[in-house]
């Protein structure tokens, strides 16, 4: 009887998961096995995640009489003895495209081989593979640096249809135990909770995305990343599930727009997931050559008081504590806490993504390195200065009744609209009367962001224009 291993990385599921589906249908009988080597490198809340994720896995499996094995030890190891014990001569995985992932495969890949046992990986989760975009290139090269023309590419492809659900039929003995979730806050873990979720976007949310998402105090998000990250569902069901909706001839043309503004998203994600595939480097070093030596600060009582939330401009302080609380973020708050530890604080980009890394449940080093240095001005985003996010301005435009604000920043719940985007601005008898400013109350700005980000643009400005013999 011919075995086989699917070896689960990123795509904790069972619908849409390729390399489940060629060890089905190459094999007679196929394991299902988790490396904990896996989970070194995730952060506490991801390591709650995945645990969950792999709880929910095991108890589908054991409904239909197969079992999920934790192994322990370095992959290559944990895969050879786990192959052997079960008599496996293949195991089969999915694709993943960050660096050190990568390197991993190859170091399983040449252990199996010694021992006889075939390395076979099948496609990984992204829309579009890069090299499918990269092939339609007009200039040579690897990859895609900027956007548009990358999106240009990316629609003009048919994406891959997704796979039936498929199951494992092995069923170990000795499966072993799953590491303990945790006590951090995530979402709800596993493809269950996956599948809900994109539910409930595409029925109530979707159709409405443009006008909600932006707002951070509204539920109109997806809330899809924690999910896309560990491959709780795949990218191409979510786009096809999006696909058949705009298809449908009742479906409004604003309703058919916000979708595909979502679906753009979903592009950025591939976009990002190519630039770090083909520009490994992009991990230490900024995209744009001549920036790798811009004089950024690591100012660390600047770095803790924005970890903190404790800047004293409650936008950025809301989004630094939602994200402490949650591991999650909204997106208009995070590019504005970004664009502030960046500009305003002149903080290097390398420590805020350290600290994305380190907080977020959804964290992951392809989208991590292109956001951070797309919005620090470094990256693969086309201006030709950065783009600085006034935090005051951005709070009235998206936040205009304070209550994103309120909610996580509670010292100042009670106070005016106005005073809570900017209690900066409020005088100085009211300020007493307020309680503000107090040690125990809401800080004072810790810089005066105005000056601070045209200083910061005018560092920038000169050191974009010196000659590029100077910055080596």
């Amino acid at each position: 009887m011919s075995t086989s291993l699917l070896w689960f990385r990123r795509d904790l599921r069972l619908t849409d998961n390729v390399a489940l589906h060629a060890a089905r249908a190459s094999s007679e009988r196929v394991f299902a096995v988790y490396c904990t080597a896996e989970l070194e490198r995730l952060n506490a809340r991801q390591h709650s995640f995945v645990s969950g994720s792999l709880q929910m896995l095991r108890a589908t499996l054991d409904k239909h009489d197969a079992t999920l094995t934790i192994a322990d030890g370095t992959q290559p190891h944990a895969l050879i003895e786990t192959a052997r014990r079960l008599g496996a001569s293949a195991v089969h995985c999915s694709r993943t495209y960050a660096r050190a992932d990568r390197v991993g495969e190859e170091q399983a890949r040449a252990a199996l081989q010694r021992d006889g046992i075939e390395l076979h990986v099948h496609r990984g989760d992204m829309i579009h593979e890069p090299q499918a975009t990269a092939e339609l290139k007009q200039a040579p090269g690897d990859g895609y640096r900027v956007f548009p023309p990358y999106l240009a590419a990316w629609r003009s492809l048919d994406p891959a249809l997704p796979v039936a659900q498929t199951l494992p039929n092995g069923r170990d003995e000795r499966p072993g135990p799953i590491p303990e979730p945790g006590t951090a806050t995530v979402p709800a873990p596993g493809e269950t909770a996956a599948s809900a979720a994109l539910d409930k976007f595409t029925t109530a949310r979707a159709a409405d995305y443009a006008v909600n998402a932006p707002y951070p105090a509204r539920d109109g998000t997806s809330n899809l990343a924690p999910y896309l990250r560990f491959g709780c569902i795949s990218p191409r069901v979510v786009y096809q599930t999006l696909a058949r909706r705009m298809s449908w001839s009742w479906t409004l043309a604003s309703e058919r727009a916000s979708m595909s503004l979502f679906v753009r998203q979903l592009a950025l994600r591939d976009f990002f997931t190519q630039l770090a595939y083909f520009v490994p480097a992009l991990h230490d070093d900024a995209l744009q050559e001549k920036m790798r030596s811009f004089p950024w600060s690591e100012d660390r009582a600047h770095l803790e008081a924005w970890r903190e939330g404790r800047t004293g401009y409650p936008l950025v302080d809301a989004a630094m504590r939602q994200l402490r609380a949650q591991g999650l973020v909204h997106q208009r708050a995070a590019i504005c806490a970004a664009s502030f530890c960046c500009f305003d604080l002149g903080l290097d980009w390398r420590l805020g993504r350290r600290v994305w890394m380190e907080e977020h449940v959804a964290a992951d080093d392809a989208l991590c390195d292109g956001n951070w240095q797309w919005l620090a001005g470094v990256g693969p985003d086309q201006a030709a200065y950065p783009r600085i996010y006034n935090p005051e301005k951005q709070a009235r435009q998206f936040d205009a009744q304070a209550v994103y604000v309120r909610h996580w920043v509670p010292e100042l719940k009670k106070l005016p609209t106005s005073a809570a985007l900017a209690p900066w601005r409020v005088d100085h008898q009211h300020q007493i009367e307020l309680g503000f400013f107090t040690p125990k109350q809401y800080p004072r700005p810790i810089v005066d962001r105005e000056k601070t980000a045209r200083e910061f643009l005018a560092r920038y400005r000169a050191f974009a224009s010196e000659p590029a013999r100077t910055k080596h």
